[in-house]
């Protein structure tokens, strides 16, 4: 029982412990209390003359002379302050570095274990920082600079608690960049030193032509295991500067910001991170007007009128982030900068790692990047392949990564939407162009999909129409795309296509050619549906693979017009388009017209005088099958002639050789069919023989034409007029035809007359003949009308035409045969009357008077004579 009370081994230990650890307090104490017994008691009251000590003892830590004027101390508490006056800092040279009037520090035990001071406080310093030819950093004649041999001084100086600069003067010489000195005064500087952090702040006001005070604050720690504090390369931490106004101009000379700010005038807010010593990245907060900043040797300078928002970036070992926040600028031309965010990141290649970048964007204008892209650092290629798209419009968000080069990633993946996207031809690829899109996408390297959405926007494709760009007032599409090494296929489906000229809806599919020489144009599925086209338009949405000629025939023949109810098909390999041979493809568009104005013949492929007059109000089907193009059982009129209804095909069979063909049958007022031949070429080349004809009733009329566009002067035509009971008057001197049957052929060349029955001059008559070959002007005429009837004594009387013939039947009964010819030809008209006058009875003085079976031959005889004041000549002879 008794041993068990006996303390364990542990418990004398922790004893003995205990007891040394409470006599070591004791000595500490007593210690203590001894050395401020001597601070107090001895060394304050005699502090001045320690001043000798104090000189050799500082100039010894910091390595350079220092010379005091007066020491003076003052113990208000436990622990004493000292103050210094005059303090003074020479260099190596001997040169002043460093003027202190007055410095109070004050002491603590802290301080006094550490050989310091619990807070140093410097009044109006003149300090003189330098930075040598060979890059060597001097603060108050002090090396500071990696590898210096004044580590000393900078350790003892940032293991201080606190030293306050107040009223200070800077003077900064940069003998490397050469630049004038800068003076900075009225210095404000706050250090306050931890264990291993270290905070700075510095307030200064510079020179009156760089602007305004300005701040510089900084947070930094040094390395765990270090045992030189003072060793500001090895710090990490962050630098903060703020400038409220300040001329960049100026301050590039003694500072490198990365780029030559050559003006501009703002404030400058900035962080700048700092990674042993070296500077790894940074954020500013800019507000600047007037800038002039060169971005790149060799490079157009960069001006803008006013810039503004935040900016950061950092680097990487092998590559860089870069980033922007509501950046807005106004460049000098007056372009403006919405205001947009960007996050670039890139990472270079490291082993068999490739290279890697990712950005995110939003409200970014694409033609200010790439104008402010003409000003940066890039390579010859990347520049060209901006300039070639050059595009423009607003980039909503972005996200996007790849790997590998830019201008040849091995990976990547991107989506977004872009807004108001506008792309100009690209002529070496020959890509459309493109205004007014709205385009969401997700895309890779093996494809993607997108909305396609324009408004108010246009397409440009010079390579397939004559007139490029094709207003768009509305299109949508849903799109879809994949890639191979060996194959790139699109599809758009839900297609509505609106503009001023058509309304379309449908789908398409393409994909590039299957063999590697024929990949491009590529092979395409279209199918249209046409709701609604112009018919005045449609010249302009033929390809430019058709000849020209046929493109301006198609455009000067259809002037008016709506088509419905259509459709286009394109299927093939485009390098055979329009698939003209057999089983290349097909091309067919085919649609319901109505209201077409169709002048067949145009006036520009007309040599001469005449013109063929339009078709009005056609409706009927018009068609394009591969190479050819038809209108199919047109109905409608003629220009001018309201009376005539018209059935007409037209067609050309080969557009390569462009020769339209029309056929037609014409209906209606007689008087209009002849208004509508007396106004076409061919009665303009047979000197218009029907100009002064005057005609009643109805007639039929049959024409067809063959017009080569290329030749136009070899223009074909035939037709013909069938006549149904009309009443006819070739001319006011010959006498009127009634009841006239019978038909008209005639050609480019003339006309003739078929079997032609009338009643005429009181009996019944038949008419031949027709044109003849071109002879001269005092030939024989060129159009000749044979005729051969009875007359009747009340006919002859009523034919007033037949001038003194008409007077002598007034004295005549009965009737008679008679023969006649009528000569046309562009001066007038011949006429030749030949009778026996058998079967009429004379009542007229001898020897005129003759019974009705006597004979007595007549001759009556209208000659036009040449020449533009020549006479007619009339001739009767009787008997």
């Amino acid at each position: 029982m008794k041993d068990s009370l006996q303390p364990s081994r542990l418990l004398r230990a922790l004893s003995v412990a205990a007891s040394g650890l409470w006599w070591t307090l004791v000595v500490f104490w007593v210690l203590l209390a001894l050395a401020w017994g001597a601070l107090h008691g001895w060394i304050v009251p005699r502090i001045d003359e320690w001043r000798p000590v104090l000189e050799r003892q500082a100039s010894q830590v910091l390595g350079i002379p220092v010379r005091i004027a007066s020491v003076s101390a003052r113990s208000d508490g436990v622990m004493p302050s000292i103050e210094l006056r005059d303090v003074v800092l020479h260099d190596a040279q001997d040169r002043e570095a460093l003027r202190l009037p007055r410095v109070v520090f004050a002491l603590s035990p802290r301080s006094l274990w550490n050989l310091g001071f619990e807070q140093l406080y410097v009044e109006g310093p003149r300090l003189d920082v330098r930075r040598s030819g060979d890059g060597r950093l001097w603060v108050a004649g002090l090396d500071v600079s990696r590898g210096g041999g004044d580590e000393r001084a900078a350790d003892w100086f940032f293991r201080q608690r606190e030293v306050v600069v107040l009223g200070g003067t800077l003077r900064w010489t940069d003998e490397m960049r050469g630049a004038p000195p800068l003076v900075l005064s009225d210095l404000q500087f706050v250090v306050r030193n931890g264990t291993r952090r270290h905070a700075l702040r510095l307030d200064a006001t510079p020179p009156a032509d760089w602007g305004q005070r300005f701040s510089l604050r900084g947070v930094f720690r040094q390395p765990l295991l270090s045992n030189h504090p003072g060793r500001w390369q090895d710090w990490k931490g962050q630098l903060y500067a703020d400038f409220a106004s300040v001329d960049l101009s100026r301050l590039r000379q003694y500072a490198h910001l990365g780029i030559e700010v050559r003006s501009g005038q703002g404030a400058l807010q900035a962080w700048v991170d700092v990674e042993d010593g070296q500077v790894t990245g940074g954020e500013a907060q800019v507000a600047l007007t007037r800038v002039d900043a060169l971005l790149a040797p060799g490079r157009a300078p960069l001006l803008l009128n006013s810039v503004s928002g935040r900016l950061a970036g950092k680097r990487l070992p092998q590559g860089f982030e870069f980033e922007t926040r509501e950046l807005q600028f106004q460049a000098a031309d007056g372009r403006r900068w919405p205001g947009g965010n960007v996050a670039l990141a890139w990472q270079g290649p490291q082993g068999r790692r490739s290279a890697e970048g990712k950005l995110q964007a939003d409200r970014l204008d694409l033609e200010a990047l790439r104008r402010l892209a003409s000003h940066l650092p890039l390579d010859a290629t990347s520049q060209a392949l901006l300039e070639a798209h050059a595009p423009k419009g607003l980039v909503d968000h972005l996200q996007a990564s790849w790997e590998g080069p830019v201008d040849a990633p091995l990976k990547y993946q991107a989506r977004g939407r872009l807004s108001a996207l506008e792309l100009p031809v690209h002529p070496a690829s020959g890509r459309p162009g493109l205004r007014g899109v709205t385009l969401d996408f997700d895309v890779s390297q093996a494809g993607g999909k997108g909305r396609l959405q324009v408004d108010r926007g246009a397409l440009d494709l010079p390579a397939l129409f004559e007139d490029p760009r094709v207003p768009i007032d509305q299109l949508s599409a849903d799109l879809q795309w994949q890639q191979t090494d060996t194959r790139t296929t699109f599809s758009a489906t839900g297609l509505k296509l609106r503009n001023a000229d058509l309304q379309l809806d449908g789908q398409l599919s393409w994909h590039t050619g299957n063999t590697p020489a024929g990949r491009w144009p590529g092979v395409l599925d279209l199918q249209l549906n046409v709701v609604r086209a112009e018919g005045a338009r449609v010249w302009r949405y033929l390809p430019l693979s058709l000849p020209k000629a046929t493109r301006d025939y198609v455009r000067e023949a259809v002037t008016a017009g709506r088509a419905s109810d259509g459709r286009i098909r394109v299927r093939g390999d485009l390098r055979d388009f329009p698939f003209t041979g057999d089983g290349t493809g097909e091309f067919r568009v085919s649609t319901r017209v109505s209201g077409v104005t169709y002048t067949y013949v145009p006036r520009s492929a007309v040599r001469g005088p005449g013109a063929w007059r339009a078709l009005t109000g056609l409706s009927g089907e018009l068609v394009f099958d591969r190479n050819s193009m038809q209108i199919n059982g047109a109905r409608g009129g003629f220009a001018g002639a309201p009376g005539l209804q018209v059935q007409a095909d037209a067609a050309i069979a080969n557009l390569s050789a462009a020769v339209v063909t029309v056929n037609g049958l014409v209906r209606g007022p007689l008087a209009e069919s002849l208004a509508v031949f007396n106004a076409s070429p061919v009665a303009a080349s047979l000197g218009q023989p029907f100009a002064g004809t005057a005609a009643s009733g109805t007639a039929e009329l049959r024409l067809g034409l063959g017009v080569p566009l290329a030749q136009p002067e070899r223009t074909t035509v035939q037709g013909g007029l069938t006549f149904n009971g009309n009443d006819l008057q070739i001319t006011p001197d010959v006498p009127a035809l009634s009841r006239l049957r019978g038909a008209v052929a005639f050609t480019e060349g003339g006309f003739t007359l078929s079997g032609l029955q009338a009643r005429a001059l009181g009996g019944d008559v038949r008419l031949e003949g027709g044109t003849r070959s071109p002879t001269p002007p005092s030939a024989e005429p060129a159009t000749l009308i044979r005729i051969q009837g009875t007359a009747s004594a009340e006919g002859l009387r009523q034919a007033r035409e037949l001038g003194p013939v008409a007077r002598m039947a007034r004295q005549a009964t009965g009737a008679t045969p008679y023969a006649a010819t009528v000569g046309l030809r562009p001066g007038g008209v011949d006429v030749l009357v030949t009778s026996s006058l058998q079967g009429l009875a004379l009542s007229l003085p001898a020897p005129l008077a003759k019974a009705a079976d006597a004979t007595l031959p007549l001759r009556f005889e209208i000659l036009r004579q040449p020449g533009a004041q020549a006479q007619d000549r009339l001739s009767l002879e009787l008997g």
